[in-house]
């Protein structure tokens, strides 16, 4: 026996072992069409691919798992994968991967909305990059995801327009539904230390864009502040969201291990020199001459809310429809509106507190929401 360094493992052969993911990878998509990977846990939640017009790369994706795990040559996962279009949410899923039409020259991973931020997003990027050596990672723009709100995380996968397609991106997706529909499992450990690190490295996607918006001088606005402590926050939210495939009650030492998380990355607020003041989360937060509404807004049912004409100063952003889905998406029965401004405004630009008042108003008008 020789003895030496270990060779070291792939991010994504850290998450699931190399053989099994070897085993997904070469596995055939030959044979009948597959729609749903039973799981072994009916309570455990759903994991849902989900398409649009075209299915086939998700119906390649459940082929590299379902003759897999029937001759069990890879275990069975707890929670169900399933096939879903994008009108059709099933009940208790947990995360969704979309997979789009095939769109320019790299495998694209487009991350989830600001509110529905989670651990989905760490994963996919993760197995993209196992599966082709650049990926172009990218915050949410319109690639016709399903409008399923911030319950249900939803990661975007966009195939290269080229013959390796199919091939890569039904790899990517596979593993990805795979690595989450048996969490808790043996990768677990290592996803935490890659949400650390994915959250710096998106920290300074967000932290180059507060440098440009400060200028050469380096003057932080209050825009900047709000959108670089939102940043944070939503990186925050993604590290809370690993509890939501852990068995209930949640494990006392990793709920304290994923607090130790989130406040760690806080520490990138002050090294970035643009204050000398320390983190304070957003409802913490003292406003200053941009004014403030305390009110809190609370849905006044379940379902869509209603789509009333939007203030005109919300059609500056050429993506108005999901600025407006945004912002409802934040109502919790905790945030206020300015809460809400400030969360949307980070994500999208600056929207000024009145124009977003005037909009729940307008919802408050149709009975859809109550502001209290």
């Amino acid at each position: 026996m020789q003895f030496g360094p270990r060779a070291p493992l792939a991010p994504a052969e850290t998450l699931i072992e190399p053989e099994t993911l070897r085993t997904i990878a070469r596995s055939s998509v030959e044979g009948p069409s597959v729609r749903v990977v039973q799981g072994s846990d009916a309570a455990a939640g759903e994991i849902a691919v989900v398409c649009g017009a075209y299915c086939e790369p998700a119906e390649w994706a459940l082929k590299k798992l379902g003759p897999a795990i029937d001759a069990k040559q890879i275990s069975r996962p707890a929670r169900t994968i399933r096939i879903v279009t994008v009108e059709a949410p099933r009940p208790n899923t947990k995360a969704a991967i979309f997979i789009a039409p095939s769109s320019g020259r790299t495998l694209q991973v487009v991350r989830s909305l600001w509110s529905a931020s989670s651990i989905t997003d760490e994963v996919v990027e993760v197995f993209a990059r196992q599966a082709v050596t650049i990926v172009d990672a990218r915050p949410f723009e319109q690639a016709g995801q399903p409008r399923w709100g911030a319950a249900i995380p939803i990661t975007t996968i966009v195939p290269p327009a080229d013959a390796t397609d199919l091939d890569r991106s039904s790899f990517v997706a596979a593993a990805s539904a795979y690595f989450l529909a048996t969490l808790p499992n043996a990768g677990s450990e290592a996803l935490l230390s890659h949400l650390t690190v994915g959250a710096h490295a998106r920290l300074a996607e967000d932290g180059r864009r507060a440098v440009a918006q400060m200028g050469s001088q380096q003057r932080a606005s209050a825009e900047v502040l709000i959108m670089f402590g939102q940043a944070i926050e939503r990186e925050q939210r993604r590290m809370r969201s690993f509890e939501r495939f852990m068995p209930a009650p949640v494990d006392p030492m990793l709920h304290s291990r994923i607090l130790d998380m989130e406040k760690s990355i806080t520490s990138v607020w002050t090294s970035m020199g643009i204050t000398s003041s320390p983190f304070v989360p957003a409802a913490e937060r003292i406003r200053g001459r941009g004014g403030e509404d305390r009110r809190i807004v609370t849905r006044a049912g379940t379902g869509p809310l209603p789509t009333p004409e939007p203030p005109t100063a919300m059609l500056k952003f050429p993506n108005v429809d999901v600025v407006i889905y945004e912002l409802g998406n934040f109502i919790d029965g905790k945030r206020s509106i300015s809460d809400i401004r400030d969360a949307v405004s980070a994500e999208f630009g600056p929207i000024a507190l009145p124009v977003v008042v005037d909009y729940f108003e307008r919802l408050a008008k149709a009975g859809a929401v109550s502001i209290k």
